[in-house]
């Protein structure tokens, strides 16, 4: 017990005391923000940082013992770091520069666990390049693995005095404990402190060489090495043993070994490359560092690769996923890249079955959903900065630009839906009634629906027979919104609009403007949201939500519910869904998901 209400697992072998003074480093505002654990091998390190973190990262944790992340650094390239703390501080981050950015844009105390530092695969340089300017940030805190005398060690600032924990001293281990737990083990209590040694455990041998690797691969039906068979451990082992001669030869040359080792040792082999898989590795690394599927990072690796590689991204097909790219059109594959997409919208009316999307100076260029083939652009008097964008049934074009200000773009011929005097005098109304807007969607199967609005002040506006409907759904800006209409499957079931928000709370709010909004979000996560979409299928209502650090989670509404979650490896900034697919918006592409390849991969409701 640690001071609160909370229970922690006990420490074996007699290191209560070193716990203890782990507990009291984290509570005491006034300790060095720089903690070494160290000791020789077998010393309990990574064990007791187990521990710690086991103990410190559940819900019932008082936030002076929180711990906020956790870099696992055996193997691990400062890279590989990035990614993986960018993942989990809630920010993409292809840099060191982005993460120190984002880590100082938030003041808030922040207190990261680093076991293992002195396997790193370079650990002077995760020091000096990733672990040290963090430490220039006053509100960080680091707890690391590091032994006295090590290249970790040596690396850390001599600017920051750390405190010290070294496991071979004997005040951190009580010898009754640690020799009854001997007995109750079967260890040797005479390798008192050191519980490694008193079990008997072996230093780890020697990386094997690749050709001692290569021989412990399958054979395939011609008696060659069947590299796809050989299994995520020993696939791993051969990532980094060729990497370390220098040369990756085979293993390399098939895309799918990237998608079955474990990724820190691919993202170790492939530093520097810049051949097509690579660049594509490299791209997608925030979320691919931690995933611990195989089929999802084919998934992510072959939708980085569509448009780029049709062979590479053919052979990742191999691995089916729950989801799969449709198309793509990205950045590094120069032609055809619509630059950042801010926002983008489904189309209605002479866009069916279209999306479009708006780059950063406010052009909107349209393209086949289903295809992704550029079909042409709206008509924009003045383009500039949108914030978002919608399509009505009627065929108008809703800019919502980067200071609030909407603007309708009128179709050239009359549709079924209001008239633009009629959409103006909606959005008049609820521009007076609400603050700055600062999102908009429109509900095409609804063709009398005005588009709905939301603002900075965290309310969603709905426009009906002349009346402003205003609820307040977030705390904080509105900074998505979307909508669709439920029902309607009978010739006499009216259809009813249903409107999908996300803000800067990091909710997702659910409202059927003709009842009250539901109590509880449908989701809320620890970071903004930036993009929702939703779409109405024969299954039951679909909904998509993006979050700052790159997720998207889709959730259907259906009988038996599910949900998929996702990453590309880049912020996306605005969605569109069409039936089951799912068009990201992000800073470096646009690209397609198949949500229908996942049917049976979704996670049910509840787990």
């Amino acid at each position: 017990m640690a001071g609160n209400a909370r229970w922690i697992p006990p420490l074996a072998a007699g290191r209560r005391a070193a716990g203890l003074a782990l507990l009291g480093w984290l509570d005491d505002p006034r300790a060095p923000r720089l903690c070494r654990v160290s000791g020789p091998p077998g010393a309990g390190k990574s064990h007791l940082l187990a521990w710690l973190v086991g103990g410190c990262t559940t819900a019932e944790t008082p936030d002076a013992q929180r711990i906020h992340a956790v870099l696992p650094a055996a193997g691990v390239t400062v890279r590989g770091a990035v990614w993986t703390l960018g993942q989990q501080l809630g920010v993409v981050a292809h840099g060191v520069g982005p993460l120190l950015e984002a880590l100082a844009a938030d003041d808030r105390r922040t207190v990261i666990c680093v076991p293992e530092l002195d396997s790193a695969a370079d650990p002077g340089r995760l020091v000096s390049e990733l672990l040290d300017p963090m430490l220039e940030l006053a509100h960080v805190r680091l707890v690391v693995e590091a032994s006295t005398g090590g290249q970790a060690a040596g690396a850390l600032p001599a600017a920051v005095t750390p405190a010290v924990l070294e496991l071979d001293d004997l005040q951190w281990t009580d010898r009754a404990r640690f020799t009854a737990w001997c007995a109750e083990a079967g260890a040797d209590a005479d390798a008192y402190p050191l519980p490694g040694p008193a079990l008997g455990l072996a230093a780890p041998p020697p990386p094997a060489g690749a050709a001692e690797l290569i021989a412990r691969v399958p054979r395939g039906a011609e008696g060659s090495p069947d590299l796809r068979a050989a299994g995520e451990d020993l696939l791993s082992e051969l990532w980094t043993a060729a990497a370390d001669a220098g040369d990756l030869g085979p293993v390399a040359a098939d895309p799918l070994l990237y998608a079955l080792a474990r990724p820190v040792a691919v993202t170790a082999a492939t530093e520097g490359r810049a051949d097509p898989v690579a660049l594509a590795w490299d791209a997608a690394g925030p979320a691919l560092i931690d995933e611990p599927d195989p089929a999802t990072r084919a998934a992510v690796l072959r939708t980085r690769l569509l448009g780029v590689d049709p062979a590479a991204a053919s052979a990742l097909a191999a691995l089916p996923g729950a989801w799969s790219g449709r198309w793509a059109r990205w950045r590094r594959a120069g032609r055809g890249w619509p630059g950042p997409a801010v926002t983008m919208a489904a189309g209605a009316a002479q866009y069916v079955s279209q999306v479009l999307v708006a780059d950063p100076g406010g052009s909107v260029r349209c393209y086949d959903a289903a295809t992704g083939r550029r079909l042409g652009a709206v008509a924009v008097p003045s383009p500039r900065p949108l914030r978002a964008l919608a399509v009505t049934a009627g065929g108008s074009v809703v800019l919502l630009d980067a200071w609030g200000g909407a603007e309708l773009v009128a179709p050239a011929e009359s549709r079924p839906g209001l008239e633009p005097h009629q959409l103006s005098e909606a959005l008049e109304q609820i521009s007076s009634d609400a603050e700055e807007l600062s999102a908009v969607a429109a509900l095409g199967p609804l063709p009398k629906a005005a588009p709905a609005f939301g603002d900075t002040a965290g309310s969603v506006y709905w426009y009906e027979d002349g009346e402003v409907i205003g609820e307040r759904l977030h705390r904080g800006p509105v900074t998505a919104l979307a909508g669709t209409a439920t029902g309607g499957h009978g010739l006499s079931d009216p259809e009813v609009p249903l409107l999908v928000s996300g803000g800067l709370d990091g909710a997702v709010r659910l409202w059927g403007p003709e009842s009250d909004p539901m109590a509880e979000p449908s989701d809320r996560r620890g970071c903004p949201v930036t993009a929702v979409a939703v779409s109405s299928t024969a299954a039951g209502p679909l909904v998509a939500a993006a979050w700052a650090d790159g997720l998207v989670r889709v959730r259907s509404l259906g009988r038996g519910g599910g949900v998929h979650d996702l990453r590309l490896g880049s912020e996306v900034w605005s969605m569109a869904l069409t039936g089951t697919l799912l068009t990201l918006g992000m800073p470096d592409g646009v690209a397609a998901i198949d949500l229908r390849a996942g049917a049976g991969g979704a996670r049910p409701e509840g787990r």
